[in-house]
């Protein structure tokens, strides 16, 4: 049975709108440093990506990308495009950025031991098994009743969000407004002083 080994090397790739509307799902406020670091599971935590979807009117969302960055996440965005009629088109609209992350982990792929993918989306079943076909151990992450049973077969080991739930929510109580995203707990600015949270307007 496969056990994990501190000396190994861990990228997590994080698909934002779909762990995103995840933790909408389980009414969680989702710390994603929390996230990484339960599960990177002590092992060496080499790289961890994010993708989403933004606009130049998402000011809130912004706020939140450059939260991930002062914490050493990689944040990949696709802008999202207004249609004729107003509406930004589907594709957009679900960041979908699988293109990206395939690229981003075969980049990398010779650093790593392990790929952790944060998506229930059974369109990223392809890469899975390229990924495994390397050789390389495969885990998904997401919420079981949102992803694809495909997903889940083709990777090497699967965490539930909702079995995570009370290891990765975020500490700070709600804020009473919509928010889109979640700022992680612990961040520090460029002067080392904690972040106010209620100071992000989404």
């Amino acid at each position: 049975m496969y056990r994990h080994n501190p000396n190994e090397r861990v990228g997590i790739f994080i698909d934002g709108e779909n762990i995103h509307y995840s933790a909408k799902h389980l009414n969680m406020r989702l710390d994603y440093l929390k996230m990484c670091a339960q599960l990177a599971d002590g092992r060496r935590l080499l790289r961890a990506h994010f993708y989403t979807a933004i606009s130049h009117e998402s000011a809130g969302k912004i706020d939140f990308v450059n939260f991930l960055k002062l914490n050493g996440f990689t944040v990949i965005t696709k802008e999202i495009r207004i249609g004729p009629d107003g509406e930004p088109p589907l594709r957009l609209t679900k960041g979908n950025l699988d293109m990206e992350m395939a690229i981003d982990v075969f980049e990398l792929i010779d650093h790593m031991d392990t790929v952790i993918i944060c998506t229930g989306d059974g369109d990223y079943v392809p890469l899975v098994e390229a990924i495994a076909r390397r050789g390389k151990h495969v885990e998904i992450c997401a919420l079981r009743e949102m992803t694809s049973t495909d997903l889940i077969a083709s990777s090497d080991e699967y965490h539930d969000l909702a079995e995570m739930k009370n290891r990765i929510a975020l500490d700070a109580p709600p804020l009473p407004r919509h928010d889109d995203h979640a700022p992680p707990s612990g961040v520090r600015n460029d002067r080392d002083k904690p972040l106010d949270y209620n100071s992000i307007e989404y």
